[in-house]
């Protein structure tokens, strides 16, 4: 998996599953990224699975007008596609970034590269555009 920066969609993972949401996906398989965080312990996720949750978490903020300025193009057309809000998955969604945020492998990954802050700036952003 290649990674080339602390961004929600600087990585493979988190890329390669817009791809696959713009060819086949519709909000329950935003849902269901965001589920596979809860209903499992964060500290034994994959880190492929908390990319991806972070990528479904910033399009429900999206979906209700709270876009990244980096989201990618391949996003943009799928918010168009969908085009109605995810208001009923916002709490939802702050809850997983949290827990990734504290608790998941992707934390550990940029604390021992010595790049927590700049993950940290970016999920604190995340945070922030899915507050009510």
């Amino acid at each position: 998996m290649a990674e080339w920066g602390p961004g929600i969609y600087e990585n493979d993972d988190a890329m390669d599953w817009i791809y696959d949401l713009l060819d086949s996906g519709g909000l329950s398989r935003v849902k269901h990224a965001l589920d596979v965080v809860l209903q499992d312990d964060v500290e034994d996720l994959e880190a492929a699975d908390c990319r991806i949750a972070l990528a479904a978490a910033d399009l429900v903020a999206a979906l209700d007008g709270d876009i990244n300025p980096n989201l990618p193009q391949e996003a943009e057309e799928w918010l168009t596609l969908v085009n109605k809000s995810a208001s009923g998955l916002r709490g939802k969604a702050e809850e997983v970034v949290r827990e990734i945020q504290e608790f998941s492998v992707l934390r550990a990954k940029y604390q021992d590269k010595g790049k927590l802050d700049d993950w940290e700036k970016v999920i604190t952003a995340l945070l922030k555009r899915l507050e009510l």
